[in-house]
């Protein structure tokens, strides 16, 4: 069996406990979010469901061992005939941060994009992710938007 030569390929049944373990160290990242763990599951069944519209790369190493994974999904834009992708979570194990493993996810899933025709790619930072702000300003263009949220229910 040969190995898949791309980084980045579509999550599969197997990525399962290596996805949790990315999951429980990107949601320990964010001191500000009550970091759910039980999300996991629930974000894996969604993944892994065709017809739900979560969707996810995983990045892998020289070993093809999972290494990160971006979380994503397309949806109509109402400025646009083209979809909006909303890439939701974007992690990278700190072992293989600065490998160009980050920008492999990345460009995989706007190669998907391309395929299907989606308008852009759009996703949210916190202010203080000043290390992943340098990364995304070499390559996308900062908006100046301000994000509200109404909590209506709980996570």
């Amino acid at each position: 069996m040969t190995a898949d030569p791309s980084p980045v390929r579509a999550a599969r049944q197997e990525d399962r406990a290596a996805f949790l373990a990315m999951w429980e160290d990107f949601i320990s990242l964010d001191p500000g979010e009550p970091g759910n763990r039980a999300m996991g599951d629930v974000n894996w069944a969604r993944l892994i469901d065709p017809g739900h519209p979560l969707r996810c790369l995983i990045g892998v190493d020289e070993d093809n061992v999972p290494r990160g994974f971006v979380l994503y999904l397309a949806l109509p834009f109402t400025w646009s005939a083209g979809d909006i992708c909303y890439l939701q979570d974007l992690y990278v194990h700190p072992d293989a941060r600065g490998t160009g493993l980050a920008r492999a996810i990345v460009d995989a899933l706007t190669a998907i994009g391309r395929e299907q025709g989606w308008y852009k790619v759009f996703w949210m930072t916190q202010h203080h992710n000043v290390a992943a702000q340098r990364f995304y300003d070499k390559f996308a263009e900062r908006k100046d938007y301000v994000r509200y949220d109404l909590t209506i229910g709980t996570p």
